[in-house]
This record gives C-alpha cells, structure tokens and sequence, in this order.
C-alpha cells in the first residue's frame, strides 16, 4: 500500500493527498502534518515508536468536501486519489488513481466558492516590456486573455483577484500577494505552447500563449474534462477605466477602510437576486466602461426600468428561480455535479424564459437585444426531468439518481430487486417463528452480505440446517439456503442497478455539457437582467439621477454625494456639493480644518465618475461628465515595511505613476501629498507636482487636491486653470462648526489645534500649541504682493523668493544693498543705521 501511495505522491509532490482507504480519506508523513492543525483533526500515527513510523490523518469520505474546502481556503493545493476498482473484484491490493487536483485557482466545490464573487486562476506569461496575461475562471467558463504593460501587471491583479497565479519557472511576480503560486517548467510549457493556442480576433501573441497555459493546467487538474470552457475573450483595456490597486482600496469598492466587506460601495449596491448578477455587478464596478455607446445603452435600460418599477419587480421576482445556473453548469461540464445539483440546474434554465418574460415589454434596445437572442434550452431541461428522480439524492453513487421510466432494463432489475427485498421479509418472518427468537432480523454486511445475527444467549435456538457463517465476540451470524440463494439474487441486481445508473447519469452530464455555448448565452442574459434590476433599484431608493455624457472634456455635478457615507450618516443629513472642472479650470485645489469633509468631496467626485462609468445612475442633482480613462488616487499614510518602503516612498511612488502616465481623460485625486517628509519638502513637492499636472502637454488631467498647505493656494495667482475651494466653517463662541460645504476661496488655517481639543488633548498642550502657532506663522507673500512660492531660478526674490525674514526686515536688507559704501561718511553711516534700527522695530 505504502508503495502505490508513495508513486501517487510522486506525481503531486506540491499537493495534499488524500488517499482512499474504505471509508476514509488518508493523509501520511508530511501532509498529514501540515493538514491536521488546519482540519482541526486528531494526527496520529502507524507503527508508532518504531523505525517506520507513519503519522497519518484521515476524514470520512462522505464528509470529504467540507475538509477539501478547509484545505483549499488555506491556500494548499489537494490531489484527490480514489479507487478506481470494485474492492470485492480486485486481486490483491485494490487500484487507484489520482481522479482530480483541487487548486485554490481550479476549485469548483461549492463549499469553496463565494457565490457573488469570481473565482480566477490567472497566467503570466512575462516579456520585456509588456506581459501577456491570461485570467480564467473554471466555475463558470468566463475566460479572458491579453497583453498589457509589464508597469500594469500589479494592477490587473488588484483588479482580477486571482486566488491562484500560474508563472513559468523562476520568474518573479511583480507584487507582494497572499495568493498561491503555481510554477510549470520550461519543457512543460513549450509542450502546451507547441499544440498551439487558439486564435481570437484581438488578442496578442503574448496573451493567447498565457491562455493555452492557462487552459492546459485547468484541464490537467480536471482530467475529466473541462466542456464549459472555451476559447478566450480579449481583454481589451483600451474599452475599460483602468483602475489600480490604490484607487480600488481608496474608493472602497469591494472592502472598506477597517476592512469590512458590509460597507463597501458593492455591499451598499447589491440588491441582485442571483450569483450571477452580483458577479455582473462586481465587473461593473472593477471594470468600468470608456465606451460612449456603451455608456448610453446601460443608461437607456436603467432609465427604463427606473420608470417602471413593476417590470423591474417582476424580473427580480422571477429571477428568483435561476439561481447560479453558470457554476452549476461548470461542475455539470466538468462531470462533478451530483443529481440534486443538476436537478436545481435544470429548474433554473427552466425559470429563465419567465424572467425574459417579466422583460418582454421593455423597449430599449438593450433589452430587446436580451431578450430576442435568448436561446432555447428547452431540451437540456426536458433532458434532466425525464432522466432524473423528481428528488433525487445529493450523490449519485448513493443510488436511486434516475426515474422510473427512463430505462427499461432498469426499471426491471428494479423490480427484480423489489420483488427480492419482499422474499427476504418473508424468509425473515418465516425463520423467527421456526426458531422462537423473537427479534430475529435479516443483516447486511459490505463484506461478509446478508445474514441472520444471533446473540450467544439464544445460540441453543438456533434450527439444526443454519450454517454457521461467521463469530462474533458476542454473536454468531448464520444463513440458509433460501436467505443465501435471495442474496445472490439482491447483489447481482443492486451491482447491474449500479452499473446502469452510472452510465445514464454520466451519459445525461455529456448530453448537457453539448449546450454550453446557449447556457453561457443564457446565463449572461440573466445576469444583465438582475444587474439593470438592481441599479434602477439602487437609483429609486437613493434619489439617484442619470448623468449626462459631455462630448467635451467636462465634470460638472450639481448636489453630488458620497453614496456610502451618506449610508452611514442616516442620523443626519448629507451635505451636498458641487464640482464643476473643465479644459479653462482643470485643477482645483481644496483647503480646508481637518474633518471638515475634503476627502469625502474628493472620494465622492471620483466615485460618481466611476458609477456612470459602470452604467449607474449617480448619487446627485444633476451631472455630466465626459469619458475618464482612469481614475488615479493618492490617499492617505501607509507603508510596506516588508518591501523596504517608508509612508513618504509609497506617497513618491504613486505621485510618480501619476506623473509618468496620467492623461487628458484622467481624473486625478490628491490628498495630502507631501505630509510624509519635512514641511518645506513636501510643500515644493507638492507646489512643482500641479505646476507639472497643469503645464506639460499630455498630463492636462482632471485634478482634486486636498491640502493643508495654503500656501498652495498662490499657484491659483500664476496658473490659470487652477482654481481654490474651501470647506466652510463657523466659529460660535469660540467654538468650531463644520459645514462640509465647498465654497470658493482658501483657508487661512487648518484648526488642528480646535480638532486636538475635540479629541480631549490637555489644555495647557493646546494653549501652548497656540502661541508655537502664531511663532510659526509667516507672511505668504512678498513685500511686492506676488506669490512667495512661484519664483523660479534666476528670478530676484521681489519676483517671489521665499522669504526668511518679515516685511519690515526685508525693507531694510534692500536699503542696505542699495548703499555705496565706499563714498558713505562716517555720519552718513550712523544716520543709516538708526534709520534701518527704527525700520526693524516697526516704527
């Protein structure tokens, strides 16, 4: 045994096995180690305290997902080995054979799925300047592949999630991930690549070989095939807002600052019926669409729907009866669903037709499209309900899978078997009054078949003509003649039942996975549906309003709010407002206390721009806005200490990125910039990055930049498309009221010291704070009125040097450079000096 477990792990030597023995799963040696304490189980061991000992494990084989789950969302891998030979038929020791790999990035077990969210196993093929990649989610068949820049491989990965990452041998991923990590070898791949991958219109060399990778390990780990899988879409970037791993976490779309998936921007909008329309929702918003045809058409059905909301009632009603028909088809397909599985399969297909029903009078042409081109799928359906139980069982092997009617042959060795089990009532009525024992029952044992078990108490009972079959420690088993001409009868029935329920069933998978084209076509129809459900719902219930496509650069929103926020808030009102940039006033710089709600109307602007873009209705009066192409975002203080880089190196990085590939179409959110490293530092970082956004040709984006800076607030003087807003605030008392209105203008302070009081800091800290304050403040421009911080090198500091001395002291320092001293008299000199004394005491 040790020696035919030891060739199976040879095969999977990065992979948990699980090997079976009767009615257990066994783990040995290492892996038992590492999947007790994750399994929470008892480990063990054969030939304890000896030379050979064995540590071992083990989980009951009908309880076998649950576990492989467990070990699957710990990140490991598992092969699973099964006997592939009747126990009873075989000689010696019984065959077996690895029968699948369960990758984190290949599983199709529901206990290992989140229903809403998509499952990827992603390809890297890297390259020198760009990467091909490939991403392919088994559960469903959705299979995308591409090229994009080696510089944006981190943020399609932020984007696509992978739960599984396929490199080729000794490369390196370009980012830190908690994710596995699968290699293949050079021979492996040049074997896959050399078959070919299959041509689609639009996808690179670099992306169709990542996808042949892709596809050749799924199929590897699913030997029994992979039918719902086909060939890969492009990902096309050019037709989709790029976001990054930043711009995601900053605007909270699938998981809040603290973490929370509850308070998310998808949480607050998911209102969809079905796996499928929550994972249609999910794309919108990780994938927003730069199409204005597009963006029109996912406008025109929300709008319709909006206004009906009985049609968008009766698509969610009947939607309720699909269910996640793409992942049942996944396992279908993949020859790994069980009855009861492909019966809910089935019901769903059926529902679908009501659904196209409760849509059939909506008019826009995105609806029309959906459901005019609705497939049928009438024969799958009728496929399954004349070929499977009305409730059948979860498993197939536990029998009973298939109805009456569907084979003759069966339904004769069913009624053989009936006709049986009726015979051996009667030989077990018959046999407990000729012996008296009054609780004679008929047992059945896998090994030893059926019996009559009698306790060594009433052995003297016992007729003369039982045969003596097998001892018990406190029993004997006996049979007859007729009980064993009966089991002869019985076996070789249920083992022919066996045989043929088998084979319809595997027969009835091949017969639905033959649809997968019209199911895939089916499943998206529905998933559209829910999603257009579910935004027009979203829209009723917040007030939200269809935004307006400007064929010019323009972001203009009347009365904008931050939908998760406002959320949150319910106690009081949201505080709306306005933004309003175009080519003439591209950049505008916001000022402002601390807590007075600049990062929120930062994050609010952004997030209205990305809901349009992913078809939604907006959280506002009014707004239009004309096609971003990305959204970038410097947000906030944080490090990755594990890669060596401080708060103010991630703040450079990212301004960097900006920098290098920031556009006209891009929108650009700045907050606090600079506050990583000293206060000059940051500020001429901060002062050059703007003057860089708003003069260099090609970088002319769309920029909010929060700041406590004020002397920022100068740019506006020299630059002419940057502009100032405020948050505005009232002092009460000599207390601090915060609108969280944005006003034109700037801040003249920060009130840090009023917000430091709010949080309970001391008073004799804060009052000293205040006089450190008013030592610190300094005029912000020079004795000519210009702005101090514009000068550039070789202007004279009257054109704007900053100063290091106060007005009155620079009078006097330009008087001095004025005087000749070689022609200067001695009185003359002492006049000077008593007038520059008088000057630097203010008199």
């Amino acid at each position: 045994m040790l020696r035919q477990y030891f060739e199976m792990k040879s095969r999977v030597p990065d992979a948990i096995l699980l090997y079976r023995m009767g009615d257990f799963y066994e783990m040995f040696f290492e892996d038992a180690k590492e999947a007790a304490p994750v399994l929470g189980i008892a480990l063990t061991a054969r030939h304890r305290d000896s030379d050979i000992e064995a540590p071992m494990c083990g989980v009951p084989h009908h309880s076998v997902e649950q576990y492989i789950a467990r070990l699957v969302a710990a990140g490991r891998k598992v092969a699973v080995c099964d006997q592939v030979e009747d126990p009873r038929a075989a000689k010696g020791l019984v065959r077996r054979d690895i029968t699948r790999v369960v990758t984190p990035g290949t599983v199709l077990d529901p206990e290992s799925l989140t229903p809403g969210a998509p499952s990827y196993l992603a390809a890297l093929e890297p390259a020198e300047g760009s990467w091909g990649v490939a991403f392919l989610d088994v559960s469903t068949g959705h299979f995308l592949a591409g090229e994009v820049p080696a510089a944006r491989v981190a943020d399609v990965l932020a984007l696509f999630c992978p739960r599984e990452i396929l490199l080729p041998e000794g490369a390196a991923l370009p980012v830190s991930a908690a994710v596995t990590i699968s290699r293949r070898s050079d021979a492996w791949r040049s074997s896959v690549l050399s078959r070919g991958a299959a041509g689609t219109a639009g996808i690179s060399e670099g992306g169709l070989a990542a996808a042949a990778c892709a596809a050749a390990y799924a199929r590897e780990m699913r030997p029994q095939g992979l039918a719902h899988v086909g060939a890969p879409a492009p990902l096309s970037f050019g037709a989709r807002m790029a976001l990054d791993a930043s711009a995601v976490a900053t605007l909270e779309l699938f998981e809040s600052s603290d973490g929370s998936t509850e308070r998310s921007l998808f949480a607050l909008m998911d209102r969809t019926r079905t796996p499928l329309g929550a994972r249609a929702l999910r794309d919108a918003l990780a994938r927003p669409s730069t199409d204005p045809v597009e963006l029109a058409s996912r406008w025109d059905a929300v709008e319709e729907l909006f206004g009906d909301p009985a049609s968008a009632e009766a698509i969610h009603a009947a939607l309720d009866d699909v269910g996640d028909i793409e992942r049942r088809f996944g396992r279908t397909a993949a020859g790994t669903a069980g009855p009861r599985d492909v019966a809910a399969f089935a019901a769903g297909l059926a529902a679908a037709p009501r659904v196209a029903a409760a849509a059939g009078k909506l008019r826009s042409g995105r609806f029309r499209s959906l459901v005019e081109g609705l497939p049928d799928t009438a024969d799958l359906v009728r496929r399954v309900e004349t070929t499977l139980a009305p409730d059948p069982p979860a498993l197939a092997s536990a029998g009973g899978a298939i109805r009456e009617g569907a084979d003759a042959q069966l339904d004769s060795l069913r009624a053989l078997r009936r006709d049986a089990q009726g015979a051996l009532l009667a030989v077990e009525a018959q046999e407990r009054k000729r012996s008296g024992i009054s609780n004679l029952k008929v047992r059945f044992n896998r090994v030893f078949g059926y019996s009559f078990e009698v306790s060594n108490s009433r052995r003297e009972k016992v007729p003369a003509d039982w045969i003596r079959k097998q001892s018990l420690a406190n029993a004997e088993r006996y049979v007859t003649p007729a009980l064993k001409e009966l089991e002869e009868r019985i076996l070789g029935a249920e083992e022919k039942i066996g045989t043929i329920e088998a084979r319809l069933y595997g027969e009835l998978l091949a017969d639905i996975a033959l649809g997968a084209e019209r199911v895939a076509k089916t499943a998206a129809a529905m998933a559209s549906l829910d999603l257009f459900a579910t935004l027009a719902e979203v829209a009723r219930r917040g007030r939200w309003v269809r935004p307006v496509l400007s064929e010019t650069p323009r972001l203009s929103i009347a009365d904008g709010r931050h939908p998760i926020v406002e959320a949150a808030r319910r106690e009081e009102p949201f505080v709306p407002n306005d933004c309003d940039l175009s080519p003439e006033r591209r950049i505008l710089v916001v000022t402002g206390p601390n807590m007075g709600g600049k990062s929120t109307f930062l994050r609010q602007v952004a997030t209205i721009v990305l809901l349009a873009q992913a078809g939604s209705f907006v959280p506002a009066q009014r707004a239009e806005i004309s096609v971003v192409d990305r959204i970038f975002t410097r947000v906030g203080a944080v490090d990755h200490l594990s890669r060596g880089e401080s708060t103010f190196m991630v703040e450079m990085l990212e301004a960097a990125a900006i920098v290098r590939e920031a556009t006209p179409q891009s929108l650009v959110i700045l907050d606090e910039v600079g506050r990583g490293t000293s206060t000059f530092d940051g500020l001429s970082i901060a002062w050059a990055l703007v003057e860089h956004l708003h003069d260099t040709p090609g970088k002319s984006a769309f920029v909010l930049f929060a700041t406590h800076y004020h002397e920022l607030t100068e740019i506006a003087l020299v630059k002419p498309a940057v502009a100032n807003a405020t948050m505005a605030v009232r002092e009460v008392g000599g207390r601090v009221v915060f609108l969280r209105k944005v006003v034109p203008g700037a801040a003249d302070r920060s009130y840090g010291i009023h917000v430091a009081e709010l949080a309970g800091l001391p008073e004799a800290v804060t009052a000293r704070a205040r006089e450190i304050l008013s030592n610190l403040e300094k005029q912000e421009l020079d004795v000519r009125g210009a702005p101090v911080l514009a000068r550039q090198a070789g202007q004279s500091a009257g054109g704007g040097q900053m100063l290091l001395f106060t007005a009155q002291e620079e009078l006097a320092l330009e008087k001095l450079r004025e005087v000749d001293v070689d022609r200067l008299t001695p009185l003359a000199a002492l006049s000077l000096l008593a007038t520059l004394q008088e000057r630097l005491k203010g008199k």
